[in-house]
């Protein structure tokens, strides 16, 4: 099987070219440009499997796109600029890198009359202003109406391009006849995620011993990279996923203060929890109703938040 993994040098691309490159009998190609992704030594390291080719190209410029190969079973479009930090502080970037990349792609795959499974990147930031501005139910199923909040909220730059790609995902590919899943991502973490999402934030500062948060009763669902790459490679050849979007997080709902103290009693840590407040357009509830994927896959959450956030602070923290 050939693949093309986009992102790859990133979080979830990482995990889903890591774990694919595993298998001798599956090809993956690479394609990241370094806008976000860490060409570090994990990622070397991964380029340099023999079933591996790394391709460095800026998926914005359909010029860069066109080398892209046309003989993929499956195309894992992981790329994107994420992080929170991000969507504050250089929304048009985020806006860029999130919207054009998928029109380009779908449509050299469509000019040259090829028709790989497309797995799109999804995020449960495309249906959060439903929860928060309608009281859509928690945990949230699939059937949910995607809207943003406030479009003058830089915030929004990520999911309101989330948004949009889901759109020409549905569109494009349909357009083309190209075979597609939207996976739609509920926080997920671990070890290589950077460092502009809340728990890599909060380990950052506790090597200080400053255990500060920005929001307290907001609620998120967790799950860990390793099951979430595991659980993206299974829908990408199922065929119950074809023309579906399908929500995937861990199913326990915990307060961002819940989640600092379990860091904290993981990791030994001692000291004042300050909760300051949250950035203005935070989600009040986050949490994924995940039976349409469980009834395809079965149960795809291995890792519990104990272990995993064990595992990601082994990352981060010094030893």
């Amino acid at each position: 099987m050939r693949t093309i993994v986009t992102g790859a040098a990133g979080f979830l691309g990482y995990y889903i070219a890591d774990q694919l490159s595993r298998d001798p009998e599956v090809f993956v190609t690479c394609v990241d440009n370094m806008s976000r992704g860490v060409a570090d030594s994990h990622y070397l390291n991964l380029c340099e499997r023999p079933n591996v080719a790394r391709l460095d190209i800026d998926l914005t410029d359909p010029v860069q796109v066109a080398q892209l190969p046309l003989d993929a079973d499956v195309i894992f479009h992981m790329a994107a600029l994420n992080g929170t930090q991000n969507f504050y502080e250089k929304p048009f970037e985020v806006v860029r890198s999130c919207t054009l990349p998928t029109l380009f792609i779908i449509e050299h795959l469509g000019r040259n009359g090829v028709k790989p499974r497309f797995i799109f990147a999804g995020t449960s930031e495309v249906y959060a202003a439903a929860v928060t501005r309608f009281n859509w139910p928690v945990p949230t199923n699939e059937e949910v109406p995607l809207c943003i909040d406030d479009a003058y909220n830089p915030r929004w730059s990520y999911g309101a391009s989330k948004l949009h790609g889901e759109v020409v995902t549905i569109n494009g590919c349909g357009n083309f006849q190209i075979p597609f899943t939207i996976v739609r991502y509920h926080n997920a973490y671990g070890p290589r995620m950077g460092d502009k999402h809340v728990i890599p934030d909060f380990l950052e500062r506790a090597k200080l011993n400053v255990f500060e948060l920005y929001g307290g009763v907001e609620t998120r669902s967790f799950l860990y990279a390793d099951d979430a790459a595991t659980a993206t490679i299974a829908l990408s050849v199922h065929p119950n996923s074809i023309g579906e979007t399908i929500h995937l997080g861990g199913e326990r709902e915990v307060t961002m203060t819940e989640l600092a103290q379990l860091i904290m009693n993981e990791c030994g840590m001692e000291g004042e929890l300050v909760v300051h407040p949250a950035p203005p357009g935070s989600v009040a509830r986050r949490c994924p109703d995940t039976k349409k994927a469980r009834n395809i896959l079965g149960e795809f959450e291995k890792i519990s938040l104990e272990e995993g956030l064990r595992r990601t602070a082994g990352f981060y923290l010094p030893i």
